[in-house]
């Protein structure tokens, strides 16, 4: 899944921050072999993991920790092509949101999506994941998508989105007048999960412009272009494992069955027809993004056992241990060395 694709729009308003800053888009991007170009091409696509080191760097570079929220203000709803077409003629706002969540694929498989269900809670969390397992090192990235976010909940309402608070998994990056001047709504950081908490009673809200034909017309055609690109299962079960991980609830075969519509049994059958152990395949998911956290020094060894479903450090010990031969000390202390 480290090779996942997403769409070059996405890379919209990052040259003219470059330039803004000082610095020439063209030798910049070219080192991720990446051009400007590509970005005015609705079907190119380009390798999610340049995006998110490309963004690291760039605000490293240019001694610039605002640089993604710089670069997301320059963005719209367009960025997601087809997408945004078919949500701004949905019937509701919970309804254009669950059009986003069901073809966000098409603008990347890496990126999944969740909203919490209907509830007498005044606020319902809209949940983002990159399911990546290398560059954990992606707060320009997620503040930069959070933005988009904001700003297509203000796009869908025609109103403020001052009432949708943001909470990131990341610490903080920028200074805090910084998020409060861009934002414009309470940010907080090294939460559990990335969300966006959207007003319950903004979701009821009707679509001002709704066209039937057309939306089934931009259905048909995400859904054409989705399934002739499906990932094959394991990437599937790769991308929930991922996003399911940081949770407290413990990831299950039966857990991750559910998240993807078939039974236990069914889900078991497929995978032995890949030859995928799914112990083995969770296994596996944990070494890497272990091993991509601790490079992080500002990440707590207890915060990076948490985030990859450990409750207890002294079972994540006995993992890196057996992955690495190696305590997770010792291993952070390789790499401050390396």
């Amino acid at each position: 899944m480290n090779n996942a694709l997403l769409r070059a729009r996405a890379m919209t308003g990052v040259p003219e921050t470059i330039r803004e800053l000082g610095g020439d888009p063209v030798s910049f991007l070219s080192e991720f072999q990446l051009n400007e170009e590509m970005i005015q091409n609705p079907k190119q696509m380009m390798p999610y993991l340049s995006l998110i080191r490309m963004l690291e760097k760039a605000a490293a570079e240019f001694d610039c920790p605002d640089f993604g929220m710089r670069a997301g203000l320059k963005q719209g709803m367009n960025v997601l092509g087809p997408i945004a077409v078919l949500a701004q003629h949905a019937s509701t706002v919970e309804n254009a949101l669950h059009h986003i969540i069901k073809y966000i694929g098409y603008h990347s498989p890496a990126v999944h999506l969740t909203l919490d269900p209907p509830s007498s809670e005044k606020y319902r969390g809209l949940h983002l994941n990159i399911t990546l397992t290398q560059g954990q090192a992606r707060a320009q990235t997620l503040e930069l998508s959070m933005l988009l976010t904001l700003r297509v909940m203000h796009v869908l309402t025609g109103q403020s989105y001052q009432s949708c608070p943001v909470h990131f998994r990341h610490s903080r990056v920028s200074p805090m007048a910084k998020y409060r001047s861009t934002f414009k709504v309470p940010v907080t950081f090294e939460q559990p999960e990335n969300v966006v908490y959207i007003p319950s009673q903004t979701l009821t809200l009707a679509m001002r412009q709704s066209d039937p034909a057309l939306r089934q017309t931009m259905e048909e055609y995400l859904a054409q272009s989705i399934n002739s690109e499906d990932d094959p299962l394991e990437g599937k079960v790769r991308s929930l494992v991922i996003s399911l991980l940081p949770l407290k609830r413990r990831c299950t075969i039966s857990l991750i069955a559910r998240h993807i519509a078939v039974s236990e049994r069914t889900l078991q059958r497929r995978l032995k027809k890949e030859n995928i152990l799914f112990e083995e395949l969770v296994d596996d998911v944990r070494r890497e993004l272990a091993e991509d956290y601790l490079k992080d020094k500002r990440m707590a060894i207890s915060q990076v056992a948490g985030l990859i479903g450990y409750g207890q450090q002294s079972s994540f010990n006995r993992a890196c241990t057996r992955w690495f031969g190696r305590s997770p000390k010792v291993i952070r202390e390789e790499l401050a060395t390396s």
